[in-house]
């Protein structure tokens, strides 16, 4: 008997790798096709976004990414959440040459917080995934999150990507790629402090649980500290979950 629920163990183990692999090779063949750095060709995003949107990919989620450039990365999510409601933000249409038949593109400057306000106004929010490659400097980024992430639902997934950008003076970091450096102000450093903030129920209290949490202690959270279920760092991109 021992030895049948060993192999049993096997096969559900083997059978869930081989699903997964199958699930990143369809979405980065997506990637290559569509010419996006986001695949193999180049950051290899796929291998990462795969694991984390599978269960999404045949459900009628709501979707946006900021940064369309030549819409490489559109047509990918186009094919690959056919069955999703796709926004597209940009501050200009000069470089697109993919046009999508059924996503929805944005024209705004993401550092601008009353446009990117408007526009969440205008879609009405509740998105499942946000993923942020647009200009990638620190005031986009940070700007970006601090007005979008409260448009996710509970559950939701936002995403900045290429954060290397932190260690980098030209975009507001404090290093070159000979000698990075992140300085604090930075996303990455802001990121990071995110962290404590999740830790903090348990830092005190004792207890991981916030609904555990006494009242009057629960009430001096921000909004952050209560909204944020989990960071996650890769190389080069982070993923906030939505409590």
């Amino acid at each position: 008997m021992k030895a049948f629920c060993h192999t049993l163990l096997f096969i559900i183990i083997f059978s869930t790798a081989v699903q997964a692999e199958s699930e990143y090779e369809y979405l980065d063949r997506l990637g290559v096709e569509a010419q996006t750095d986001k695949s193999s060709l180049f950051h290899n995003y796929t291998k990462i976004y795969a694991k984390h949107f599978a269960p999404l990919r045949e459900q009628p989620i709501k979707f946006l990414e900021i940064g369309i450039c030549k819409g490489c990365s559109v047509k990918m999510w186009d094919q690959y959440f056919s069955k999703g409601d796709l926004y597209f933000i940009d501050i200009t249409d000069r470089e697109i040459e993919y046009y999508s038949p059924t996503s929805k593109y944005y024209f705004l400057d993401q550092a601008n917080v009353d446009q990117l306000r408007a526009f969440s106004q205008e879609v009405g929010g509740d998105f499942d995934i946000i993923i942020d490659d647009g200009g990638h400097r620190m005031d986009q980024q940070l700007n970006s999150f601090v007005v979008l992430f409260p448009t996710l639902k509970s559950g939701g997934l936002y995403i900045i990507e290429d954060i290397c950008t932190s260690y980098w003076k030209i975009y507001g970091g404090h290093g070159t790629t000979e000698k990075p450096k992140a300085k604090e102000g930075t996303t990455l450093r802001i990121l990071q402090s995110l962290v404590d903030g999740i830790n903090l129920p348990g830092a005190t209290t004792w207890c991981a649980d916030i609904e555990k949490m006494p009242p009057e202690q629960r009430a001096k959270l921000n909004y952050f500290q209560e909204n944020i279920l989990s960071i996650q760092f890769y190389g080069n991109l982070c993923i906030i979950e939505k409590r």
